[in-house]
């Protein structure tokens, strides 16, 4: 069974999967924090049926997501591990097949009325919905299953302490999480460059190949290049001497919101 341990050196266990809780569980946890994990997303129950016209079957999903500037939606399933991937497969192609109209968008209004319905109704008729499984353990033979459907399979485990208080873990696909920094290996073979390891960091802030950056570091700014190579995103610096502390390759790049400016701290 996997456990974690926090920086205050408490342990935390993850909860038996296929025997401590049942889905309504997993569901009521996912719903009270998913717009903490997706902060770009509005939220909502959807429990309205979907039709396969293909094959008659109907399916209710479990949540929905609007994106904040109406650019995207999601619907989504949540599910236990140990169900059979037939019966998950089976509900997601309903929810592909289905024809989605204003009938949805006033549905989504119902249960979301802070949410523009003539907005709704814009991206519903333009927007093909996405879809995402969220299951409480890794499920790697359903990925490519789902993938087809235009679905994401996304784990989402629960972590209990001793006291009971939570921690949650995500992993697998899912929409870009935006955090305020990312693991950086500093090249020291090659003493003007850095390798960002999170590959969506820099473009959540609108920074794209070739793009140039200031980044300061011990109180200085030097300029930085982003170069995109075999699926790695890379910072080549502009300075004439090497940049960083020679000794150390291990860095986090930093995005500071008040300030609107990033920096490098030794990780």
């Amino acid at each position: 069974m996997a456990k974690a341990i926090d920086y205050n050196d408490v342990w935390y266990q993850e909860v038996t999967p296929r025997s401590y809780y049942i889905e309504n569980d997993l569901e009521r946890t996912v719903i009270q924090n998913l717009e903490i994990i997706f902060p770009q997303f509005h939220a909502l129950l959807f429990k309205k049926k979907l039709i396969n016209p293909v094959t008659t079957f109907g399916s209710v999903p479990d949540l929905a997501m609007v994106k904040k500037d109406y650019s995207e939606w999601y619907i989504i399933e949540v599910e236990l591990g140990k169900h059979d991937k037939k019966h998950v497969v089976e509900q997601i192609e309903a929810f592909y097949n289905c024809g989605y109209t204003d009938e949805h968008a006033v549905y989504i209004h119902s249960k979301r009325p802070d949410l523009d319905i003539n907005q709704l109704k814009t991206m519903i008729a333009k927007v093909i919905p996405n879809f995402m499984v969220m299951v409480n353990e890794p499920k790697p033979d359903w990925v490519s299953d789902l993938k087809k459907l235009r679905c994401k399979t996304c784990e989402f485990q629960i972590y209990h302490d001793y006291q009971g208080h939570p921690l949650y873990r995500l992993n697998g696909e899912h929409p870009f999480i935006y955090t305020k920094f990312s693991h950086c290996s500093y090249q020291k073979s090659v003493p003007y460059v850095v390798e960002v390891l999170d590959n969506h960091f820099l473009n959540s802030y609108d920074i794209n190949n070739a793009d140039i950056i200031n980044i300061e570091y011990n109180g200085k700014n030097v300029q930085w290049q982003r170069k995109d190579t075999g699926g790695q995103v890379f910072l080549i610096s502009k300075n004439d001497r090497p940049p960083l502390d020679p000794l150390t390759h291990r860095y986090r790049l930093n995005y500071d919101d008040s300030l609107t400016s990033f920096s490098f701290t030794k990780d």
